[in-house]
């Protein structure tokens, strides 16, 4: 049996892999996901001196993607894979089909754990419709401690990470914030892919006090008009159990045919 050699390495070292990886998905993978592969740990998977593969595993010892593309067969060093790093389990998208391939011939239990959106080319939008006396805008640096404090409220979140991540899309122009009598109702996020142009992620957050009232649908809506004046796609995500974000979703216009699933091997 073909032994490989599995050497922790930097992310930075499978680049070209990892392109290759994303090029032959069947849709964009979600944005969220693709964070938290880049912060996990990458293993180069090595035979007779040369790397024919890769694979990134979290710190809960579940597989996030493999991907040995010169393999005839990689049904072997898959299994090596799980058996020497103690995996036991996987996040894969259906729209990774061989890596899903490989999960199913070893999985013991399967569960949807996200859906993924995205649009068709010929979907028609609305515009936005925002209540009366509102004001939807890019949030600037003076904003960010309102919209930490938003984010903690609304989301029970820690006010360390909020601060780092608001901050950060504050920054780049990537956060919005629906605005009603001086306070912030809402927030929109438009995050432009590094590594997967043209699409950028995009999603909201409405307050408890304001939801049921399709606000967090014309955020999207708003979001949609900014991608498409910047000649972007426009994906995002939501849990397989908020039934609420997906009835916004597919009222902004998104379809939904791929999952992130989590198995159980």
């Amino acid at each position: 049996m073909t032994k490989y050699t599995l050497t922790k390495t930097e992310p930075a070292a499978l680049a070209d892999l990892k392109q290759q990886y994303l090029q032959q998905c069947s849709s964009a993978l979600d944005g969220m996901w693709t964070h938290f592969t880049a912060a996990a740990d990458h293993f180069a998977i090595v035979f007779d001196g040369k790397t024919v593969g890769y694979c990134i595993v979290n710190d809960e010892h579940k597989l996030l993607q493999f991907f040995a593309p010169t393999l005839n067969d990689a049904r072997p060093a898959f299994k090596q894979v799980l058996d020497e790093l103690d995996i036991t389990g996987a996040f894969t998208a259906t729209s990774e089909a061989s890596y899903l391939a490989l999960c199913m011939d070893q999985q013991k239990s399967v569960a949807v754990n996200a859906l993924m959106y995205h649009l068709e080319t010929d979907t028609h939008f609305e515009a936005a419709a925002f209540p009366s006396g509102s004001d939807f805008k890019c949030l600037k640096s003076t904003d960010l401690a309102q919209s930490v404090a938003f984010g903690v409220q609304t989301l029970g979140m820690d006010a360390g990470w909020l601060q780092g991540y608001f901050g950060g899309l504050i920054a780049g122009e990537k956060l919005y914030g629906l605005w009603q009598d001086g306070t912030l109702i809402a927030t929109g996020e438009c995050r432009p892919s590094d590594s997967q142009s043209p699409y950028a992620d995009v999603g909201m957050i409405v307050s408890k006090n304001h939801r049921k009232l399709g606000i967090a649908t014309n955020v999207l809506r708003q979001l949609l008009h900014i991608c498409v004046g910047k000649s972007l796609k426009a994906i995002c995500s939501t849990e397989a159990d908020n039934v609420g974000a997906q009835k916004a979703i597919a009222n902004a216009g998104f379809t939904s045919h791929h999952r992130i699933l989590e198995v159980t091997f």
